[in-house]
């Protein structure tokens, strides 16, 4: 993604940046020859863009001069300073932008990860937020999903900003081949007690090893319902739904703990290179109704 390099560290950039001296910018900079709203950063869809707002100290790229409300395309390595007091700012990273949440309290970052954004860390999550193959991103919390905004406002543990790119998933590099959960196949192996799960994905010839862990177990179950399902017939669209309170009383566990396998299990399919890892557990919208996202199923004694 985008990041920008300063005196004083990195600034990861969201899909629009609005530089200046005002709190209510994205990047403060409180020299005093910086004008409140004094330029933006602007993700093209190919390229990082600076544009000059006007100001009366003026924007630059390396030594020249944006003429009020000039644009200029960035490279990475380009040199930017904003005025003439502050420091200067190269971009160091001029990739696409990611999902970015903003702790309002303290201006922490966090940054999604394979599509995959957890808040307000990695270890417990509170809130997971990612986006849907139309461009749509989804906040997750509660047991539910809704549908979330560009710059909307959510508490976990805190209150942060979210910044989410327009752009729709599944954009890739040409001669990329992403894998994607809906051409994941997943074989469970299982112990007698049922105390070790083990799981591995295919896609295609390829093969992902994802072990023996604890919080392969929520998946199994949700498994077991969707191949039953299938074997009864029904609609794929209709396999495998499970109302959370019931499966949170088969696992005996609480709410956030099962949310902190279910994110642990995406987690570990993303670092993986799954490109939508979040779509390993579905949810509907409105309901309590989850399901484990692949159709293509098999448990198997663990040897």
């Amino acid at each position: 993604m985008g990041v920008l390099r300063g005196l004083e560290g990195d600034v990861e950039l969201p899909e629009r940046c609005l530089v200046g001296r005002s709190r209510g910018c994205d990047l403060v900079i409180a020299a005093r020859d910086v004008s409140g709203e004094h330029a933006v950063l602007q993700w093209s869809g190919t390229q990082w863009v600076l544009r000059d707002l006007g100001s009366r100290n003026g924007s630059y790229v390396g030594e020249v001069r944006l003429a009020p409300g000039g644009r200029a395309p960035l490279a990475v390595g380009a040199t930017l300073q904003f005025g003439r007091e502050s420091g200067p700012w190269q971009l160091v990273d001029a990739g696409a932008p990611r999902a970015l949440a903003v702790a309002l309290a303290d201006g922490e970052r966090r940054v999604a990860e394979g599509g995959y954004l957890a808040l307000p860390h990695d270890e417990e999550p509170r809130a997971a937020i990612y986006q849907e193959g139309d461009g749509r991103w989804w906040l997750e919390q509660d047991g539910t999903a809704r549908e979330v905004e560009d710059r909307a406002v959510v508490d976990a543990d805190g209150l942060w900003r979210v910044h989410l790119p327009a752009g729709a998933a599944g954009t890739w590099e040409d001669g990329a081949s992403p894998l994607v959960v809906a051409q994941l196949r997943l074989r469970f192996a299982v112990s007698r007690d049922e105390e070790q799960v083990e799981l591995v994905a295919w896609s295609g010839e390829r093969r992902l090893d994802l072990q023996v862990r604890a919080h392969h177990y929520p998946l199994l179950l949700l498994a077991r319902q969707r191949l039953e399902d299938a074997e009864a017939g029904m609609t794929p669209a209709e396999q495998g739904w499970v109302r959370q309170d019931e499966l949170l009383a088969m696992l005996r566990i609480k709410e956030d703990h099962l949310g902190v396998a279910i994110h642990r299990a995406r987690a570990q399919l993303a670092r993986a290179g799954v490109a939508d890892a979040a779509g390993l557990i579905e949810r509907r919208p409105g309901t309590r109704l989850l399901r484990i996202g692949v159709g293509a199923l098999e448990v198997v004694p663990l040897p």
